[in-house]
């Protein structure tokens, strides 16, 4: 085609009903529809309807929203879309957030501290609930004293996500100055996280088997960010008796490629990835993720890890 007819193509497309354009843009991605307003006017308003941003808005995102703590009121669809990408609502006293991955509106959910079970979550002289942290979603996190038995688990309906959607689950944490116990050291047994997927009966006799998978993680660096990369290398170290250099026993520490480092957040806090599961349909059936991140089998003694929750969102989301 020359740059005669293309020009000419260019012109008829000019000339549709700004609802055919709208249709049009509705079947492509959130970021191509903001691209699109750029075109041209009559491009733009089709761009910006709420015809548009009403098919990128999940089909229950009203239901949903009747659960939030404030009412959420935008004068139009893709201000709601905007609204719930960069600022995500409070449900259920303050339990849970909801909000959508920019890229392709798909629902994210941020499971409060209040709505996990943490295990001697109810003793004070083992963890303390603070509130008004800078930079925590929720107003109040919960706060490690003293536990030697480190277990937190969440749990979420798989009905409540995007169908056709990969997530992963993230530990949202910050450690306080006097921490210990939470060290990635050489020789010391790192914590371990669950991702397990229960589906339900679904109208069937026998229930769908449960799928699982598991992952170390790091929480803490001791040498810097490097670290991460002598995690997956084979290491031998000393392990040093208290008998003045006798019966010092030299330890092999496989490589373990597929440890979760923790990348930090520019407010302090910081999210280490637990693991990642398929929303392949509508979660009809009572599916529910189970999410369990423990660290149970040193016994070592933990203070100091202040968690905000677990957050669920799309696996490609920066």
């Amino acid at each position: 085609m020359d740059a005669e007819a293309a020009a000419a193509a260019a012109a008829e497309i000019y000339r549709l009903p700004e609802e055919c354009v709208a249709y049009a843009i509705s079947l492509t991605t959130p970021g191509d529809a903001c691209q699109s307003s750029a075109v041209s006017p009559a491009f733009r308003a089709a761009a910006d309807s709420d015809g548009v941003w009403a098919r990128f808005l999940p089909p229950d995102h009203a239901a949903v929203l009747a659960r939030a703590d404030e009412p959420v009121e935008c004068e139009s669809k893709k201000e709601l879309f905007s609204r719930l990408c960069d600022n995500p609502v409070l449900l259920d006293g303050a339990t849970m957030s909801f909000g959508l991955e920019r890229r392709s509106g798909a629902k994210c959910f941020m499971l409060a501290a209040r709505a996990l079970s943490i295990v001697w979550g109810d003793d004070p002289s083992c963890w303390i609930w603070t509130a008004g942290l800078p930079g925590s979603r929720f107003p109040e996190v919960a706060e490690l004293v003293d536990v030697c038995w480190l277990e937190i688990t969440g749990k979420l309906s798989l009905s409540l996500l995007s169908p056709g959607t990969t997530y992963a689950a993230y530990l949202v944490y910050a450690i306080s100055d006097d921490s210990y116990g939470l060290e990635c050291h050489i020789g010391m047994l790192p914590p371990k996280a669950t991702v397990t997927v229960v589906s339900g009966s679904g109208g069937k006799t026998t229930p769908t088997p449960a799928t699982s998978t598991s992952h170390t993680i790091c929480l803490q660096h001791m040498q810097g960010e490097e670290e991460a990369a002598a995690h997956r290398r084979k290491t031998q170290y000393m392990r040093l008796r208290r008998s003045y250099g006798r019966n010092n026993k030299m330890l092999t520490r496989e490589a373990d490629p597929d440890i979760r480092c923790p990348r930090r957040w520019g407010d302090g806090w910081a999210e280490v990835e637990l693991g990642e599961f398929a929303v392949a349909g509508g979660g009809k059936d009572g599916a529910v993720v189970e999410v369990r991140f423990e660290e149970v089998d040193s016994r070592r003694w933990k203070r100091g890890l202040i968690v905000q929750g677990i957050e669920i969102r799309p696996k490609h989301a920066c």
